[in-house]
């Protein structure tokens, strides 16, 4: 019988925090953080509100998704996201990147697999739509890093 070795993916520490958190969640549990999360999302900064049309959009959300990053002079990446209060899901969804990801490095943004939420099962708890949007806020995510403004 040959054995299979599930290679552990290396993430920024506070992305690898959130991914465990989940993934020893109830599907009740994941969905009252999510919404935890979304109640905790910060507003977009006003310097950024007059600049949205500039600002990265991410059309595989059905929900309006804008983002823009912001690189420090350490060289550590900071996300600001514009996404309408009303969607909790999706809002909690960003959270969870934005959370994970401030503050790292450009490099270790783009080295996060598109796959590194499937220790979270998110699927008991959202929609392969939500699933497909997330994704996609981290596809753009990555993007952005690659062309930041500067703070």
């Amino acid at each position: 019988m040959q054995a299979f070795v599930v290679k552990k993916m290396l993430l920024p520490p506070k992305l690898q925090e959130i991914v465990d958190d989940f993934a020893s969640m109830t599907r009740e549990e994941k969905l009252e953080t999510l919404i935890a999360y979304a109640e905790s999302f910060p507003p977009l900064p006003e310097r950024y509100k007059k600049l949205r049309d500039d600002m990265e959009s991410v059309p595989e959300c059905m929900t309006p998704v804008f983002l823009i990053a912001e690189k420090d002079s350490d060289g550590a990446i900071n996300f600001h996201f514009d996404i309408p209060p009303e969607s909790p899901t999706v809002r909690g969804l960003a959270s969870v990147l934005f959370n994970g990801l401030n503050g790292s490095t450009a490099e270790e943004i783009l080295s996060v697999p598109a796959d590194f939420f499937l220790p979270m099962n998110l699927q008991e708890a959202i929609s392969q739509q939500r699933i497909n949007g997330f994704i996609g806020v981290l596809a753009h995510m990555k993007q952005a890093a690659l062309r930041p403004v500067k703070k």
